[in-house]
């Protein structure tokens, strides 16, 4: 696959909705214009995937960025550039959830989400839900989802809910790769999101990418994207380095082979970002 198809290829949520399998992540680009200058390269470069949420602080950049580059590039419209939101979770309550949708679509400059989801799975979850799918229902936003939902939090959300969740973004990596959860998630027809692919740079740490890296002519980044892809994820590396944004979706001249996967699925696994059922972190948040 050329780099062009890697951008391009789409993958069809439970709803139709087609979702584009490669994107940016914009997570921790708080600085002045640094989201802004990000989102303008990845979309000048073919990217038409950008992942934020209200947590990340930049969304008035991000809105900015992609209306400019709108504006520069005529022959590309809205619909051509899939957004993706969360409602951060202090505001899980269904007052709270409705009034930080609208503030979120106001920061991004835009009429409607292509997909929404519920940042972590609080206390307040149903909540956040049911004002979600009123907003689904009315069109303010294309497809919903959840983000860090385990297996016992899906169980129990798709006995109670009326629209299931179309996505579950969580952290999967070569050193953390929640098999369990991304084949729960396939077998009911929620489409992952891979947060945290990269490993937060750590991927040189791991003798077997390194090797594989070496084999591939690839970074051993390239590697976990390519990993992560192969398992039909979809994934969303974050960078601000242009070089970088524009290096990241080099994944599509090599193909990791069945014994190959089986091996990276093999390593040690350790959670490198904060655990969803974790009381020390949450506090009175979660159940």
């Amino acid at each position: 696959m050329t780099k062009n198809e890697i951008l391009t290829k789409k993958i069809k949520l439970s709803n139709g909705v087609l979702m584009p399998q490669f994107g940016l992540g914009t997570y921790l680009m708080e600085n002045e214009n640094e989201a802004y200058k990000a989102v303008m390269v990845a979309l000048e470069n073919g990217y038409r995937l950008i992942d934020t949420a209200q947590y990340y602080n930049n969304e008035t950049e991000i809105g900015r960025a992609i209306k400019d580059f709108l504006k520069q590039h005529p022959e590309v419209t809205r619909k051509d550039i899939f957004i993706t939101s969360k409602i951060w979770n202090t505001d899980h309550e269904y007052d709270k959830a409705k009034k930080a949708f609208f503030a979120i679509l106001k920061r991004l400059q835009v009429d409607y989400l292509d997909l929404c989801l519920i940042h972590w799975p609080t206390k307040n979850r149903y909540q956040c839900w049911k004002f979600l799918e009123e907003a689904y229902q009315e069109g303010k936003v294309k497809s919903i989802g959840v983000s860090n939902f385990k297996i016992h939090h899906l169980e129990a959300f798709l006995k109670q809910v009326k629209i299931k969740p179309m996505v579950n973004q969580i952290e999967t990596h070569p050193g953390f790769n929640q098999l369990d959860v991304v084949n729960f998630c396939h077998k009911n027809n929620i489409a992952v999101t891979s947060w945290r692919t990269m490993m937060a740079g750590k991927t040189d740490e791991i003798p077997l990418l390194v090797a594989l890296a070496k084999k591939y002519q690839a970074s051993t980044i390239q590697i976990a994207l390519k990993w992560a892809w192969q398992l039909n994820e979809i994934i969303i590396p974050k960078s601000v380095t242009p070089k970088r944004i524009i290096e990241n979706p080099n994944i599509g001249n090599f193909s990791l082979t069945d014994k190959e996967m089986a091996e990276i699925n093999q390593l040690p696994q350790k959670r490198l970002g904060p655990d969803p059922d974790d009381k020390k972190v949450w506090k009175d948040l979660i159940d």
